[in-house]
């Protein structure tokens, strides 16, 4: 976020949101250190029905996760029609499809470039909304549900 208001005079704000985890610490610390420190916000933990707000209020989300076991938060996101960045690792290739921008998550300029470019992109910002909006809406309990169905009758009927 730094390299990114560094460069580029934006009216955005970051906002953090999020229980306390294991690197809490360690990200205030760097929060409290940076120039920028006037434009993030530490939302902290935010109740599942208040999510939708907080995405639909997003002009882009970005989660650089490392770890991840599927993804649900950039799901989500797309399905609030929010533009994803989200990091090439784990599952999140699969979570955010074609319609997300997907960075190295180690590699901080090109996420600030990616950011950058969403946030300056209103055309992109559009095609991947609708992109997003699509590719959400294919993942739905049902169709979970199926698939699991599938996948046990297939291993049991080897």
């Amino acid at each position: 976020w730094t390299i990114l208001r560094q460069t580029t005079p934006l009216p955005h704000r970051l906002v953090i949101a999020g229980g306390k985890g294991w690197l809490t610490d360690e990200i205030y610390s760097t929060i409290d250190r940076s120039s920028s420190r006037e434009d993030i916000v530490l939302a902290g933990f935010v109740a599942d029905a208040d999510l939708p707000a907080l995405y639909s209020a997003a002009d882009v989300f970005a989660f650089p996760s490392l770890y991840e076991g599927y993804g649900i938060p950039v799901l989500e996101a797309l399905a609030c029609g929010t533009p994803v960045v989200c990091a090439n690792n784990s599952s999140l290739p699969e979570a955010g499809g074609d319609s997300a921008l997907l960075v190295d998550a180690l590699d901080v300029n090109q996420l600030a470039v990616a950011l950058q470019r969403l946030i300056e992109d209103q055309p992109l910002r559009g095609v991947l909304r609708e992109r997003g909006l699509h590719h959400a809406a294919r993942f739905t309990w049902r169709r979970s549900a199926e698939t699991l169905w599938r996948t046990y009758h297939q291993v049991l009927n080897g």
